[in-house]
C-alpha cells in the first residue's frame, strides 16, 4: 500500500510538473495552466503509476486480483526482465 502511494505521489506530480512547465514555458501564465497540469497529472498519473507497481509487484497484484489484460501483460514483461531471475 505504501510503494503505490509512493508511486501514485511521484507520478501525478513528474506529469503534472512537466505540463506546467511547458505552458509556462509557451507564455501560458494564467490560472489555467496549473489547472490542466492538475487535470493531466492526475488523468496520466495514477494509471502509470498503478502499471508501474504492477510491474514491481506482479505477485501481489495478482493475488488482490488485478486480472485486467494490461496488468498481464504488464506481468509479463516483468517476468522476462533480467532482475527477475
Amino acid at each position: 500500500m505504501h510503494l503505490r502511494l509512493f508511486l501514485i505521489h511521484i507520478w501525478v506530480a513528474s506529469i503534472g510538473g512537466a505540463v506546467v512547465i511547458a505552458g509556462l514555458a509557451m507564455g501560458y501564465v494564467t490560472a489555467a495552466t496549473f489547472i490542466w497540469g492538475a487535470v493531466i497529472g492526475l488523468a496520466l498519473g495514477v494509471p502509470a503509476a498503478l502499471l508501474n507497481w504492477v510491474y514491481l509487484r506482479p505477485n501481489r497484484s495478482r493475488q488482490i486480483g488485478w486480472t485486467w489484460p494490461i496488468a498481464n501483460r504488464i506481468r509479463a514483461a516483468a517476468k522476462q526482465h533480467p532482475s527477475a531471475r
